[in-house]
Parts: C-alpha cells; structure tokens; sequence
C-alpha cells in the first residue's frame, strides 16, 4: 500500500490530526469569529491547501492535515475573504483569480450577464466601466465572442488581474486605464456597463468587505449614490442611438436609483436569486 507521502500529495509536514477531526476543529473556530459560512470555508481552506478538491477532500476523511493549512485558517479567521486567501473565485461557471486590491466577485452580480446578453446583437461594441477583476467583460466576451468588448479601471491593480483573467479564460478584451469615460472621449458604444461602487459611507459591512476590499471600489459618498449621478451626466454622449446603459444595484436602491436616472427611460429591471432588484436597464429615450 501506497503512504500518504509518498509523492502523491503536494506536501511534506503533517500537523497530527486527520482531515475528519481538523474540519470539526476548523468550523469550531472560524464559527467563533462569526464566519458566515465556518465549515465550506473550512473545506476549501483544507482543500487548497492539499491540492484536491472539495469532493476528493470528503471521500478521504482519515487523511493528514498538512501544516500549511494552518496559516491558511488565521488568515479567514482574521475575516481576510476566502477568496484572498485560495486566490480565485468562480463566476458564471469560470474560476477568476482575485487578490488584495480588487473587489471579489459576487454571485449576484451574475444577472448582469444575462440582462447584457439579452441586449447585445451581432458585432455590438460594449463598454465595462470599473472592470476590476473583469468578471464581466471576460464573461461577456466568452459568452459572446462576435462582440466588441472594452473594459477600464481607476485601479491600476484592477486592471492587471483583469488582464490576466483575460489571458487565462482566452478573452480577447481591450484593457484601459480610466476614471469613468475619461480615456474614451468621442467614442460610442451600443452598452456602456457598470457594477460601480454604491455603499455610503456610514453603511455597516462584514468585516472581510470594510477592512479588506479595495474602498475605492466599494464607497461612493454618504448616500451611495455618487458614481451613478456621474454616469447619468455623462453616458449619453458614450452611448450609440438605441443604446442601453446597464447598472448593478444595492439592496433597496431602485427607487432612488431611477431618480438619479430620471431623465433617461428605464428599459429593464431584473433581480437575483434572492429576489432583490439588483441590476436597472436605461435607454436615453
């Protein structure tokens, strides 16, 4: 019978303890600190750690823990997100690889792709406006390769890992650093979209999003509201005629949203799996 270090598995130093019972320990622990979710998060922990996945990890609970778990667990019970801590996070059935700096992608944020798709014809040529990983345009562009997909960033950070999502998943996106449509003056697109930033200053958040997340990428002024005025000022003149503007939203913010919007047509509205309005669709008429 083969051992356990015998080459097959990606780590030398052993902690004493099988998979069955650090699990238990682990999903005590990060349960203490308030970690919304303490044993898949232990899970994924111990299988990053361990090169395998998930499943593999389940199917072999009699196998020793390697060391550098350890690590990996202060880490997520220090809340850094999990996501920093295994590098990736899976969007839209892809992996994207995440890091300090950059706003991690959420499931939510997945009904954009299907409210986009919904307005893109053949050759249409799209805007993502505040990229930051990329999730978007690189999901967007996979999804819809006979499209013309630009994205930018104030983020400098953003914009590299973005690039290297793109590289990775084989995107072929156009990469620009820009605050808003700075860098894109006289050009027009058929959909300028944006998951901006709309948490208001005073806004409670979970520890791994206010002490850890990019700010710049999270808060936009005491209600929430600044980067949309500053998009309804300024798209219509980025936008082609029959053009769409598409925009993620935060819990409750519909309503004052559209007031921003107010002088535009509000085309579409779509919620996610929660059932919260989560994206608004607007046309210039």
């Amino acid at each position: 019978m083969r051992s356990w270090n015998d080459g097959r598995y990606p780590f030398q130093a052993v902690l004493g303890v099988l998979t069955r019972d650090w699990l238990d320990q682990a999903t005590r622990r990060l349960s203490d600190v308030g970690v919304p979710e303490p044993r898949l998060d232990s899970q994924v922990l111990l299988a990053h750690a361990m090169g395998r996945d998930r499943s593999w990890l389940l199917a072999h609970p009699e196998m020793p823990v390697p060391a550098s778990v350890e690590g990996l667990l202060l880490r997520r019970e220090r809340r850094e997100p999990l996501a920093y801590i295994v590098q990736s996070r899976e969007f839209y059935g892809r992996s994207f690889a995440v890091g300090p700096g950059v706003l991690v992608p959420r499931q939510e944020s997945e009904v954009l792709i299907d409210l986009t798709l919904g307005l893109l014809s053949k050759g249409a040529r799209l805007l993502d406006v505040g990229t930051g990983s990329g999730c978007l345009a690189v999901t967007l562009k996979l999804e819809s390769p006979e499209c013309d997909v630009s994205a930018c960033d104030l983020s400098i950070v953003a914009l590299d890992m973005a690039r290297v999502n793109a590289e990775r998943l084989g995107a072929n996106v156009s990469f620009t650093h820009s605050d808003l449509f700075a860098a894109y003056a006289g050009m027009k697109f058929d959909v300028l979209l944006s998951n901006p930033p709309y948490v208001g200053d005073s806004d409670e958040l979970p520890p791994e999003v206010r002490y850890f997340e990019p700010a710049q990428a999270l808060f936009a002024g005491k209600d929430g509201l600044d980067i949309y005025r500053k998009i309804a000022d300024t798209a219509r003149e980025h936008l082609e005629p029959r053009g769409f503007v598409v925009l993620e939203i935060g819990d409750g913010m519909g309503v004052a949203v559209k007031r921003v919007f107010s002088s535009w047509c509000c085309h579409a509205t779509a919620t996610d799996l929660s059932g919260r309005e989560r994206a608004l669709v607007f046309s210039a008429d």
